[in-house]
């Protein structure tokens, strides 16, 4: 009876916690997973069909590159004034330790496509590296 009840509860966690088969890599931004999280279902909610369920997404903290850990990267916007340098700077490291070629912006869904531009230019120009910025007036 023991074995069954344990069995039991086991298998009923399982059904209640969603898989998660999704892992984003949030590069030099350890504070904003939650804020991250937020952002995906945000998109989701919006229409973008990429994401999928939110729930499957694991986003997870790191200061270095390794190129063992999945392809997902992304980097955290902030919208205020040292936003563009901090965000930048975390770009640039992620760079010099050799890191993806593109990675996704995330952030709060502020509505200043400037700043955002801004780092996709700088980005492209400066590293090579494609920041990826999410249209949020846009379905996809």
């Amino acid at each position: 009876m023991h074995d069954q009840a344990t069995g039991l509860r086991h298998w009923a966690r399982q059904q209640q916690a969603p898989v998660v088969d999704r892992t984003l890599m949030l590069f030099g931004a350890a504070q904003a997973t939650v804020q991250a999280h937020k952002t995906l279902e945000r998109w989701h909610c919006q229409g973008h069909r990429w994401v999928g369920d939110p729930a499957r997404w694991r986003v997870q903290a790191v200061d270095n590159y390794h190129r063992d850990l999945p392809e997902r990267w992304s980097v955290w916007v902030d919208s205020d004034l040292g936003a563009f340098c901090r965000t930048f700077s975390a770009l640039s490291l992620l760079r010099e330790q050799g890191g993806p070629a593109q990675v996704l912006a995330l952030h709060t869904g502020f509505s200043q496509q400037g700043l955002l531009n801004n780092l996709r230019e700088a980005a492209q120009r400066y590293l090579g590296m494609r920041l990826l910025v999410i249209d949020e007036t846009r379905k996809s």
